[in-house]
């Protein structure tokens, strides 16, 4: 009976045990980056289809299966109609190195898929923890301005019960603290959800918090006009793409050569078979071996020409693909570019007047209301212009950062 009783209470120790399997971490970007590329699960498909190709490049070199034929004939006594034979057919040899090309070719495709995945992963890893590290600002911010909130509200009391104000001043401030707590527990819930973003990504149990404590600006390696959208792993995927077809077209015109086949025979009885008692002793010179060599010759080349047509125009159609490509690429670098250069714009305005006019703002009003040298109306109204410098700071860091990683992502070097 005791037993029983604690069951319960054993279930629960084992749901809260489960419940904190998922611990907070604090990583840094190129460590979410090292665990993203080992647990992604696309990632790990990629290398397995990679792992795929290689083992197929061995079947580059398939012949066809060996023939091996026991002939006798009762009535033909010890011609070659009663033979052990065996037969193999090739293809022309420079089929086979058109195969292993096409094989080889393959693989190359899904190394440039792999990279093509690495990179989306990079960039979406990169912008995730970008974003977490803005939503931890925003939390931070709130939190600083629910102390200043709380003690707004002390002063406001104060005043009240002196009677040197009313209570309106008192119900307003009560109002900015609520109001403000309610928008940090909205931060806080978004920081939560970047959280789960990012855990996501990682495949990993754990929650990851920043390694930083603060806001950081990227570096931009990237001048104006340096874009190569030939480095760019969709360009890399298109030129696999084409050679792929290049070495279709290949194979497809080896097609019109001849292949080769041989045979090999040698006399062979079976003397507990004779219903006729025909002579079938082996010849006086001894076991007599003969041998047939031939050539498969295509006289019919309609479906070849068909093939080699098609494998020709696949070859078009992948080149304007690329082109295609290419374009786009070059004109979503450009936006990128653009956005880049504007979300600076809004950065360095803050970096050098901005966050000093914000921290100027709030340090004078915090005094003069404390020496009663301003009205609560005109304090709240400096309140919230320094709360929404802060805040718009962040939000210009972020949106720097993230133009940042779009520009490496289409450099193809999102790491």
């Amino acid at each position: 009976m005791k037993n029983i009783k604690l069951l319960p209470i054993f279930v629960l120790l084992l749901a809260l045990a489960g419940k904190n399997q998922a611990q907070e971490v604090r990583k840094s970007l190129k460590e979410c980056i090292d665990i993203a590329l080992q647990n992604n699960l696309t990632v790990k498909a990629g290398k397995s289809a990679l792992e795929r190709a290689k083992v197929m490049q061995g079947t580059a070199f398939s012949i066809d299966k060996t023939q091996f034929t026991l002939s006798q004939d009762p009535t033909s006594g010890g011609s070659p109609d009663n033979a052990f034979s065996i037969s193999q057919s090739f293809d022309f040899p420079t089929v086979y190195v058109s195969r292993y090309g096409l094989l080889k070719a393959e693989t190359n495709l899904e190394k440039s898929n792999l990279e093509l995945t690495r990179n989306e992963l990079v960039r979406q890893v990169s912008a995730v923890y970008e974003q977490l590290l803005y939503a931890a600002e925003k939390v931070r911010v709130l939190q600083a301005q629910d102390s200043i909130f709380q003690k707004f509200v002390f002063l406001a009391t104060t005043k009240f019960r002196s009677g040197e104000t009313g209570r309106l001043e008192q119900m307003n401030a009560e109002r900015l603290h609520n109001e403000n707590r309610i928008a940090l527990q909205q931060a806080e819930k978004d920081y939560q959800s970047v959280q789960l973003a990012l855990q996501r990504r990682l495949n990993t149990g754990d929650l990851i918090n920043p390694a930083e404590t603060a806001l950081h600006v990227l570096e931009n390696p990237f001048a104006a006009g340096e874009f190569n959208p030939a480095q760019n792993p969709v360009n890399k995927v298109f030129e696999s793409k084409k050679l792929i077809g290049e070495k279709s077209l290949s194979l497809a015109k080896q097609g019109f050569l001849p292949g080769i086949n041989f045979a090999l025979r040698s006399q062979y009885l079976l003397k507990g078979y004779n219903p006729y008692n025909i002579d079938r002793k082996l010849f006086a010179g001894g076991n007599q071996m003969g041998f047939e060599v031939g050539v498969d010759i295509p006289l019919f080349f309609g479906e070849q020409m068909a093939k080699a047509k098609a494998a020709r125009r696949e070859v078009e159609i992948l080149k304007t693909q690329q082109e295609d490509a290419l374009l786009s690429l070059a004109h979503e670098y450009q936006m990128a570019l653009n956005e880049y250069e504007k979300a600076k714009k809004a950065l360095d305005y803050y970096l050098t007047q901005g966050n000093a006019i914000a921290e100027e703002i709030g340090r004078i009003t915090q005094t003069s209301y404390e020496q009663g040298e301003i009205g609560y109306i005109e304090y709240i109204q400096n309140l919230k212009s320094t709360i929404e410098l802060h805040l718009q700071y962040a939000e210009a860091v972020n949106a720097y950062n993230q133009a940042v990683i779009g520009l490496k992502y289409l450099q193809g070097t999102a790491e």
